[in-house]
């Protein structure tokens, strides 16, 4: 499975986008947790570093599952998000303000985990320096989580080519992050953690399907980078009318089915020499 790289991730890339993403993202499946926990048996006290927390998704879908997550995010205002959504959470969290490629800078403030998950958010990141940095943060039997759950407009459903075709209108051909591009990288995340210190590589692919309505997909385009709000200017309500035509056109049912696909990518250390 191919997925997208962009470096040096920016917080402005999420600008106007922080109450959508709380809101309208979806929540991690427990069977997609319940993998994760079990390969790396993941136990009530032990840690787990978050990076690229985002609104807490996975701070949320690990209630139960560890002692203390530790949570990175180089936005300020998906922090304060997060902190929001948890606010209930019986689990001891710490929220740190730095992007992955501050691990190296920050490891003695951290501490070590049993494990550290990347939830949708691998592609921002330098992936080889990260996992080199996560070396000293990570326990000998622990390892790495990357995850995602892929864009909504990137399925083959009528109606999710369509979200595509109008986003594409308004802001062109070439995917948006922020004011830039998204970039394209090939290499598969399985690849990149093989050639790291958690070489010991496995993958799984979970199938879900979610129901989606005209509020919740505007909700979702406008949560992400490449369609968040402010990128659409004046156009912003012209764009919104637009999109829901288009989508009670193919469904006036108001009714989307998306089959979605959790591709797991899990890394444990390699045997030492």
């Amino acid at each position: 499975m191919n997925r997208n790289k962009i470096k040096n991730f920016a917080p402005e890339l999420y600008k106007g986008a922080h109450k959508y993403y709380a809101k309208y993202r979806p929540a991690i499946p427990e069977k997609v947790i319940k993998i994760i926990v079990n390969h790396f048996n993941v136990k009530p006290t032990d840690r787990v570093l978050d990076i690229g927390c985002g609104t807490g998704q996975v701070a949320l879908a690990m209630e139960g599952k560890c002692g203390e997550m530790v949570c990175l995010d180089p936005d300020s205002e998906m922090l304060k998000w997060a902190k929001k959504a948890t606010k209930n959470s019986k689990m001891k969290l710490a929220w740190f303000n730095y992007s992955a490629e501050d691990l190296g800078k920050i490891k003695e403030k951290l501490g070590t985990f049993k494990l550290a998950t990347i939830c949708r958010g691998f592609h921002w990141m330098n992936q080889d320096q990260v996992l080199k940095d996560l070396d000293d943060l990570i326990e000998e039997t622990g390892g790495v989580a990357v995850f995602s759950d892929g864009v909504l407009w990137g399925g083959e459903e009528r109606w999710q080519q369509a979200i595509k075709k109008v986003i594409q209108k308004y802001l062109g051909e070439e995917r948006r992050a922020g004011k830039g591009k998204f970039k394209v990288s090939e290499e598969l995340w399985e690849n990149i953690l093989a050639r790291s210190v958690f070489g010991s590589v496995k993958t799984y692919d979970v199938p879900i399907k979610r129901n989606w309505d005209v509020k919740s997909i505007i909700g979702y385009v406008f949560s992400t980078s490449a369609a968040a709000p402010p990128l659409f200017g004046n156009q912003l309500n012209r764009f919104k009318k637009e999109l829901k035509n288009t989508l009670l056109s193919i469904n006036p049912k108001n009714t989307f089915q998306e089959n979605a696909v959790w591709h797991i990518v899990l890394g444990s250390r390699k045997p030492r020499k």
